[in-house]
């Protein structure tokens, strides 16, 4: 890693457009000096105890965001990656983003992605979890392509570190000791047999959480005139006329 090329970049804010690291894991006094650089920039205060997410994701989580210190599964798909992360980069939180090299920044940014807030490693081959432990030590969310699990151990260092950083893991593969999978599920109307104009894209998301917990699920519609939340709600019953008609 070029430390010197990282330096510059946050002192006189040649970021463009986000922060590109090579595959080998840093040293620790590397890591330290890139900690306290990036803990100066930070604007979210250290008080929450989640991440906040994109428009109409806040269903899925029982307190509004990525619970800090925790790990989360996420389907392979780069517009639900960037919706779960880009309230926290707006909010000024750094994120990285580690062996998923087709990401698309563009994409990113389209769905409100801060990039000046992203590192990118893309190929960190057979050190990524070195790569992925220096960086929990520097950002708030680090989000991991298709790996598979680490040993117990190795895990347990893992989930330790995140609890101790206040630091949140998205991972593609199915782990132990995941918060929730989140799932995503796209219909398109308007499109027949090739040929007509695209109407609207519907996404449904689910939160499968460990344990047996209730399925939480949030919908978005995303037509010409934006996004909306579309998530079906509970009714409400009226307990009172309830306890009459009983």
């Amino acid at each position: 890693m070029d430390v010197d090329r990282i330096e510059q970049m946050f002192e006189y804010g040649l970021m463009s457009p986000a922060l590109s690291l090579e595959g080998a894991p840093p040293r620790r006094p590397d890591v330290r000096a890139l900690q306290q650089r990036i803990h100066a920039m930070e604007s979210v205060s250290a008080d929450h105890h989640v991440f906040p997410v994109g428009f109409g994701l806040e269903n899925l989580f029982p307190e509004g965001g990525l619970n800090k210190g925790s790990l989360y599964q996420v389907d392979p798909s780069a517009s639900l990656l960037w919706s779960l992360i880009a309230q926290a980069t707006t909010e000024g939180t750094w994120c990285a983003v580690v062996g998923i090299p087709d990401a698309g920044l563009a994409a990113a940014a389209e769905l409100g992605v801060n990039v000046d807030r992203l590192v990118l490693v893309p190929y960190p081959d057979t050190q990524w979890l070195s790569v992925v432990g220096a960086l929990i030590d520097v950002v708030g969310i680090v989000a991991l392509g298709a790996v598979a699990a680490p040993s117990d151990r190795m895990l347990s260092t893992l989930t330790g570190r995140l609890r101790e950083r206040d630091a949140t893991l998205l991972v593609r593969e199915a782990w132990p000791r995941c918060e929730s999978r989140i799932e995503v599920h796209h219909q398109w109307t308007g499109v027949a047999e090739g040929s007509g104009l695209l109407n609207e894209h519907v996404v449904r998301i689910q939160a499968i959480p460990r344990h047996g917990h209730p399925v939480r699920h949030a919908q978005l519609m995303i037509d010409a005139w934006g996004a909306h939340d579309t998530t079906p709600q509970a009714p409400v019953i009226d307990i009172a006329t309830q306890r009459q008609v009983g």
